[in-house]
């Protein structure tokens, strides 16, 4: 039941499927997070809430059609990913620099909800398991 060299080279589908799964679900806990305490923050963020859930169900799009092997998925999940992030770290420097201190203990959740888009971001686009989805060249 080994695998030849060269398979192995090229990365194993099964381990590809398991990191994208492994990613959806810490940036799924990170949004939840993010959430529960924007709603649970002196003053909630509806827009930030909206944002949230909107980015996971194209996250889940994007992690669903990696999973089935589809490219789009992989560029759906990679653009909402960086775009997410960027637009997560906007808002942490908007907080920051903000007088009104609206964001006040959201800052957190927010650059730690940046940090593991950017991770999921990085381990998706650079594991040869996560591009062998994607590429049936080698089948």
């Amino acid at each position: 039941m080994g695998y030849s060299h060269s398979h192995h080279r090229h990365g194993v589908v099964s381990l590809g499927r398991i990191m994208v799964v492994v990613a959806f679900l810490l940036v799924l806990a990170a949004n939840l997070l993010l959430y529960k305490q924007s709603a649970a923050s002196s003053s909630s963020s509806p827009l930030l809430q909206e944002v949230v859930i909107i980015s996971l169900v194209w996250m889940f799009a994007g992690a669903v059609g990696l999973y089935v092997r589809k490219a789009w998925g992989r560029v759906l999940l990679l653009t909402i990913l960086n775009a997410g992030a960027f637009g997560l770290f906007l808002l942490g420097m908007v907080a920051l620099t903000s007088k009104d201190n609206s964001f006040g203990g959201l800052i957190r959740f927010i650059f730690i909800a940046m940090a593991v888009y950017v991770i999921a971001s990085l381990v998706l686009s650079n594991s040869r398991h996560v591009r062998r989805l994607t590429s049936r060249a080698l089948e």
